[in-house]
């Protein structure tokens, strides 16, 4: 895993290093993190391999990935850095979202929040009501809200509390399950505002 961009990377080098240790049997397949689609493009130019993963942060709450699909040409996307089509670069070559950071760092399921905002708190709120509902967990519905998305997002649970990790077992059936009025309302009430 390439970890952050490098305002001084030579793709020509760094090609040559991956295609040396996969040659040397070091290195099976080659991700990257934190990279936009047109970072991923000039260095993919230079491999011999696939970039086969992009770990970036994306949860509940750190929502710029998703934010900046639906307000392209919308006076609100400047609030949000994250660069435009790289979701859609991973999609369309194929190419892993890992998500870092996937239970907004507990915020939504018990973690003492300094000073929450009426959108956290509702948030919270309805993460709880949805778990009760479908008998299983915050955490659940949390990355199950992840692997709803189309572009097959793989939540990287970050935790080493057991009990955190068992919360998450029921993901994968929490997003096979999810409907979209229930996507929807996650996303609206932790964004606190509706959808332009």
């Amino acid at each position: 895993m390439l970890h952050r961009p490098d305002p001084l990377m030579d793709p020509a080098e760094v090609g040559a290093a991956v295609g040396q240790l996969m040659a040397e049997g070091k290195v099976r397949a080659l991700g990257v993190s934190n990279m936009s689609g047109a970072q991923i493009e000039v260095l993919q130019d230079r491999l011999e391999t696939p970039v086969v993963a992009n770990q970036l942060e994306m949860s509940l709450l750190k929502r710029a990935w998703l934010e900046s699909t639906v307000l392209v040409n919308h006076a609100e996307g400047t609030d949000y850095s994250f660069p435009h089509g790289t979701v859609e670069h991973g999609v369309r070559h194929g190419i892993t979202l890992q998500a870092y950071g996937a239970l907004a760092r507990g915020l939504y399921t018990g973690a003492p929040a300094a000073t929450p905002s009426a959108a956290e708190e509702a948030t919270t709120a309805l993460v709880a009501q949805l778990a009760a509902e479908k008998e299983t967990t915050g955490e659940a519905i949390l990355l199950g809200w992840l692997m709803k998305h189309p572009a097959g997002i793989a939540p990287v649970i970050g935790t080493a509390n057991p009990d955190r990790i068992r919360a998450c077992a029921d993901a994968a059936a929490v997003a096979a399950a999810m409907t979209r009025p229930e996507w929807y309302r996650l996303w609206v009430t932790a964004r606190g505002s509706n959808i332009p």
